[in-house]
């Protein structure tokens, strides 16, 4: 009799666990409305981990499934950790847009280094409106993102990248099919 009480209890126990399906983060409604922003369990553009695409000279990427290139886009090591350097790219019409790659300044080519939720060695971010502080959408508030370098010498860096960052108000936004090649 007990076992059929104790089955039943853990039966009813997994029945009331899938009802609610919100785990705090996540929506796990794939079909959610997002109009705000993107749901995190089904990102517009899907999200391609297998690093099988090019890009344009020196940084493009998809935003929210949306074409974007950067006008110009530079190398710098930061002047407080000479340990870390900055790749970013900006895209000057309207409203400046910016993609910016904090990363450790001794990468290596053909290496996988991850920018997610958690790392604060390497990290990525979006801004829409470089004019506003509040539109930042980072890495380290979302859980998933990787950036592989495919070349670094004394003269240029070379890589692909993809990130699924979240805004301070919640916001999420997809960055694929990044890529950049830029002088240093």
């Amino acid at each position: 009799m007990k076992k059929y009480i104790l089955s039943a209890l853990i039966i009813a126990g997994a029945g009331f666990g899938l009802l609610s399906c919100n785990n705090g983060d996540y929506d796990a409604n794939p079909n959610a409305d997002y109009s705000n922003g993107i749901n995190p369990l089904n990102p517009k553009g899907g999200i391609n981990t297998n690093f099988d695409w090019t890009g344009s000279d020196p940084m493009s990427a998809e935003i929210n499934g949306n074409a974007w290139k950067a006008d110009g886009a530079f190398y710098l090591v930061d002047m407080f950790d000479t340990t870390e350097a900055y790749i970013v790219g900006a895209n000057f019409s309207g409203d400046t847009s910016g993609i910016t790659l904090r990363m450790e300044r001794n990468v290596e080519p053909n290496k996988l280094y991850y920018v997610n939720m958690g790392n604060t060695k390497n990290t990525a971010s979006y801004t829409n409106a470089m004019s506003d502080p509040n539109d930042l959408y980072a890495s380290t508030l979302a859980n998933l993102g990787a950036v592989k370098i495919l070349e670094n010498d004394a003269t240029h860096i070379k890589g692909l990248f993809y990130f699924l960052a979240k805004s301070e108000t919640g916001i999420y936004l997809n960055v694929q099919k990044g890529y950049f090649n830029i002088d240093k």
